[in-house]
């Protein structure tokens, strides 16, 4: 159950942050294009390998950016186990169906929704959202903090779209300065990461929307040296159908449990680990 929902935040240590102003750099400006839509569509495909029980999903949903909420659905095998999971989130907040996760409607005494704040469940392990959301495309928010001119590959068409792809690394203080961070608010991802970039592939239209991103990158967690990796796609630009919150009588609150599991989960290696 706690890799499903830290699948949610693709990965455990990968928060995305908003916008910042002035922007001319070509794939900082398209992320911002693309955020400041009222919404859209999108089909990721990740993996998180080298841990004790290795993890691929696939997520497809629909994102309203205007109330910060949208719909998914969640379909990942953890250590040979299935799971097709439905899911609805409104910034940090998220719920699952009890029935998509193996032994979790008995838990939950026949409720049909789990309920997550991953703010303190993610707290709980010492990271601190850097961002009001908590889905795959959170990470276009760190496209505003390239920490140079990204490269120039080519042209590609992507489901019969002319983009550009472009390549880029991002550099984390970057961001830190752009949204008004404490450095300490990034310290516990630099620390699973192991350093201060992140690298970056942007694949941007013509009307300068993002149409797909690639994310990979080694981190620690847990004493466990694990790589993640992420390409999505985002289409379907515009208004999107709103999320329909579950009400409280329907939810079980998995907050307590997740957060008192994580508790204490290291990040970082060490340089022997």
């Amino acid at each position: 159950m706690l890799a499903s929902l830290c699948a949610l935040a693709g990965a455990a240590v990968a928060l995305g942050g908003c916008g910042a102003s002035q922007i001319v750099d070509p794939v900082a400006r398209a992320a911002t294009v693309t955020l400041d839509s009222s919404g859209y569509k999108i089909g990721a495909v990740m993996s998180i390998t080298g841990g004790p029980t290795p993890l691929t999903a696939s997520v497809s949903g629909a994102i309203d950016t205007d109330t910060n909420s949208g719909t998914m659905t969640v379909d990942e095998t953890v250590g040979g186990q299935r799971l097709r999971a439905p899911v609805i989130f409104s910034g940090l907040n998220v719920w699952m169906k009890s029935s998509a996760v193996p032994g979790a409607a008995q838990r939950a005494g026949g409720k049909p929704w789990l309920y997550v704040d991953m703010s303190k469940a993610l707290g709980s392990v010492g990271i601190t959202p850097l961002s009001g959301t908590n889905n795959p495309s959170q990470f276009l928010g760190y496209l505003h903090a390239v920490g140079a001119s990204p490269t120039r590959v080519g042209a590609v068409s992507i489901n019969g779209v002319k983009t550009t792809e472009y390549r880029a690394v991002v550099n984390l203080n970057n961001y830190a300065e752009q949204n008004n961070l404490a450095a300490k608010s990034i310290s516990s991802l630099e620390s699973a990461l192991g350093g201060h970039s992140l690298p970056v592939q942007a694949w941007i239209d013509s009307q300068n929307r993002v149409r797909r991103i690639h994310v990979a990158f080694p981190e620690c967690v847990g004493g466990n040296r694990l790589q993640f990796s992420m390409t999505m796609g985002i289409y379907d630009f515009g208004s999107q159908p709103q999320a329909h919150i579950p009400s409280r009588s329907t939810v079980y609150n998995l907050t307590s449990l997740l957060a008192g599991e994580s508790h204490g989960l290291k990040l970082g290696c060490s340089s022997a680990g």
